[in-house]
């Protein structure tokens, strides 16, 4: 590990190589889960007991997505690294040990209280579930199979963050694609054996906390070579720092977690838009997920390793760049073929055209919001960095707040789901303006023309690619009827992306979108 001192240097394309290593294990993870996510919408559909699983999964699905692709990172490695510059690899593996004995009794008292109180911790979640009491029982008896999940993969979460110090992404950014094969595995049998969707949910949230115990299973054997800390309850002042700085860092990491928590509570008050709202979610997960765990992940280890010199202001605009490079396109793709896209992935037994038409519209909301949720997420890395979560969190904090007046504001206006989607978009919004805004003002990012440029070549050729979407479906239309075989429709899907993805990547190279990506070589 390089001494504050030292020359730090790097390949070109450091960045950009563990970035696609991350994204690449995270967009499998995705893959899978929608398959996952078509099976349950085929076995479960859009009814009461889809509300009551989908409700209780939100729950793990926040730890999950949080804590297991990256959220611990950001209390984490800083501290981690800084110890191990300060005093050693000897005391940063003992603040390792302390981290993970104390969190496990934290853990274990916490799910303790989760099973005493599941109902109320259900109505935290969906409280629009208090008018459906037969819902509420659905949904509290699956929140009590599924809590042992926080337990194991909060744990593999802390200790995965440890081999992101030392640089190992792979395994770590894997698990999440092990967890979903599980469950896919589960589905396929539930299926073969024709569940009724009150024992399938059953067994599906069981299969969630399995999941867990698997994602464990996986961080620790690829900490055997690094040497696996033992779990100790000593508190030293380095666990005090971690909780000082730690809670405010990780609540400021979940903002974009929490704002659909948020959006969650606003769909729960009308029937069927709580599995609405998460299908939706779990198709807008893809991309955020791509680009944001590798941004959370690869970009917040390569900046606490350079916390306090030149290195996170140039990184910072390459890395909002390279974002943004994946996420216009992504997001106008989301806005403009919601429709076939929901239609193709779950229009199928269960899952009828009315849930169709409200998930849709969900996901082209949802589509808006994504370019600022990356943003977001880049800026708030360099306050990571610098163990600095207070502007984070304020803005974290504001954006829930705007998620929740614009979404109750308009609550009972129309589509719940269509809403709440909107409410999280015009959060996002609010949060990547705010952070941006902070970090010019305090001379903390100086927006450079060489990262500007591709930038705007990113949107203008996404807004080429809008206008040409429109012409592919069009010639399209015809395999992507509902009344043809599914792999067919799948197959005009795949090409209707492809094509939109073939124009806009011709026109940003043609502009210059990609030409200033990968990093240079930095000194420290």
């Amino acid at each position: 590990m390089a001494e504050s001192g030292e020359q730090v240097s790097e390949p070109p394309s450091r960045l950009a190589r563990d970035s696609a290593v991350v994204g690449a294990a995270t967009i499998a993870s995705r893959l899978l889960g929608f398959a996952r996510d078509v099976l349950i919408a085929r076995l479960l559909g859009g009814g009461p007991v889809a509300d009551a699983y989908l409700a209780a999964l939100r729950l793990p699905n926040l730890v999950r997505r949080v804590l297991g692709e990256g959220g611990l990172n950001a209390p984490f490695v800083p501290l981690y690294l800084a110890t191990a510059r300060e005093r050693g690899e000897v005391e940063a593996r003992r603040f390792a040990a302390e981290a993970t004995g104390n969190l496990t009794f934290l853990l274990l008292a916490l799910v303790v209280a989760g099973e005493l109180f599941a109902p109320w911790l259900v109505l935290g979640l969906a409280g629009g579930f208090a008018d459906e009491p037969a819902t509420l029982d659905f949904a509290a008896y699956y929140t009590r199979l599924m809590l042992p999940f926080l337990l194991l993969t909060t744990l593999a979460a802390l200790l995965a963050a440890l081999l992101n110090a030392e640089r190992r992404f792979a395994v770590a950014a894997l698990a999440p694609a092990l967890m979903n094969a599980i469950l896919l595995v589960l589905l396929l049998v539930l299926h073969i054996y024709g569940t009724v969707p009150e024992i399938a949910a059953q067994w599906l949230a069981i299969g969630v906390s399995l999941t867990g115990l698997a994602h464990l299973a996986m961080i620790l054997l690829a900490l055997r070579g690094l040497g696996l800390p033992r779990p100790s309850l000593r508190w030293s002042s380095d666990m005090t720092r971690l909780l000082r700085t730690g809670g405010a860092t990780l609540l400021a990491a979940s903002a974009a977690q929490l704002v659909l928590l948020v959006a969650t509570q606003i769909a729960s008050m009308e029937p069927g838009a709580v599995s609405a709202l998460y299908y939706a979610d779990r198709v807008f997960q893809l991309p955020l997920g791509f680009v944001g765990v590798a941004m959370g992940t690869v970009v917040l280890s390569d900046m606490a390793s350079v916390a306090g010199h030149d290195g996170p202001d140039a990184m910072l605009g390459q890395s909002l760049a390279l974002g943004l490079a994946l996420a216009l396109p992504a997001g106008t793709a989301l806005v403009a073929l919601a429709d076939p896209i929901v239609s193709v992935l779950f229009e199928h037994g269960r899952f009828e055209a009315a849930d169709r038409v409200r998930t849709a519209a969900a996901l082209a909301a949802f589509g808006y919001g994504l370019p600022f949720a990356i943003a977001a997420k880049v800026f708030g890395q360099i306050y990571f960095a610098r163990r600095l979560p207070r502007l984070p969190l304020l803005s974290g904090g504001l954006a829930l707040l705007v998620a929740a007046l614009v979404g109750f504001g308009l609550a009972g206006g129309g589509n719940a789901a269509q809403i709440a989607a909107i409410a999280a978009t015009l959060a996002f919004v609010v949060q990547a303006v705010m952070l941006g805004g902070m970090l010019v003002r305090d001379g903390i990012w100086r927006p450079s023309v060489s990262n500007l440029r591709p930038i705007a070549a990113s949107l203008a050729a996404s807004a080429v690619m809008l206008g040409a979407l429109p012409l592919l479906l069009g010639a399209l239309a015809g395999p992507l009827a509902a009344d043809q075989p599914l792999l067919h429709r799948a197959a005009a899907l795949a090409l209707l992306c492809l094509g939109g993805l073939v124009v806009y990547a011709a026109v940003g190279a043609m502009l210059g979108a990609f030409g200033a990506l990968p990093l240079r070589k930095r000194r420290a």
